[in-house]
């Protein structure tokens, strides 16, 4: 696993570039060495372009391809930085189907969830680093809900769901957030036969989180049943 200063890894030669962190972790640093390292014009660059996207659909391949066919306008190299939380299958075919063909235009993709990327896609790409892991204010989350009674816990999560209906959080802030329950649960009882169900229910909520039709609040809820108050109320 590769670690620290993962911008080390960036060679030229490549046209498409993984980065296995969320742009909230990732973004300001690849800027940061784009604009020293390759003298890259970050601002009023109509050849450097960042995009942002919290579930990554199939018009916006089709208009990030436009984009990247279209020919330098400047004298310097194309750029583009794209973000997403979570892939659509179409929109990772066309994408696919995109990195075929390369283009003159540089590509780096920020997302925390690499695994969830189809192979073929994932083969297109140089990784830079494989990092996994919570954000501290993810795991600081985690804890606090971990030692909430039943009660307490059901209207957080009714709170969550709200706020990602009002576009004040993301799925990806929920996905974070149930990696993080899963790595401090993991870190004090490893899956055995007597919590057998209680991963069972973590890996359903993040296999059907990123579903744009379901509840997070009823998948949050999921959670909070079966989610015991001990031996976490503890934990630090």
């Amino acid at each position: 696993m590769m670690k620290g200063d993962w911008t080390k890894n960036i060679k030229r030669g490549h046209h498409a570039y993984l980065v296995a962190e969320s742009a909230e972790e990732s973004e300001s640093k690849l800027l940061a060495f784009l604009k020293s390292e390759w003298g890259v014009q970050i601002a009023n660059n109509p050849d450097f372009i960042v995009l942002r996207y919290s579930t990554f659909k199939i018009e916006d391949c089709y208009d990030i391809e436009k984009s990247a066919l279209n020919k330098v306008i400047g004298k310097g190299e194309k750029i583009m930085v794209v973000s997403f939380g979570f892939m659509t299958r179409e929109a990772s075919n066309a994408l696919l189907k995109l990195f075929e063909e390369p283009t003159e235009t540089i590509f780096f993709v920020l997302t925390p969830n690499p695994e969830r990327l189809p192979p073929a896609l994932c083969s297109r790409f140089m990784f830079l680093t494989s990092r996994r892991g919570s954000l501290d204010r993810f795991v600081k989350e985690a804890s606090a809900f971990m030692k909430m009674d039943l009660r307490r816990r059901f209207e957080w999560s009714k709170n969550f769901g709200l706020d990602v209906s009002d576009e004040k959080r993301t799925r990806q802030d929920a996905l974070s957030f149930v990696e993080a329950l899963e790595e401090i649960i993991y870190r004090t009882e490893p899956p055995c036969a007597r919590n057998v169900n209680l991963y069972r229910e973590i890996e359903k909520c993040r296999s059907y989180i990123k579903d744009q039709s379901s509840s997070v609040k009823t998948l949050l809820d999921l959670i909070s049943m079966v989610l015991p108050t001990e031996p976490f109320v503890n934990m630090n």
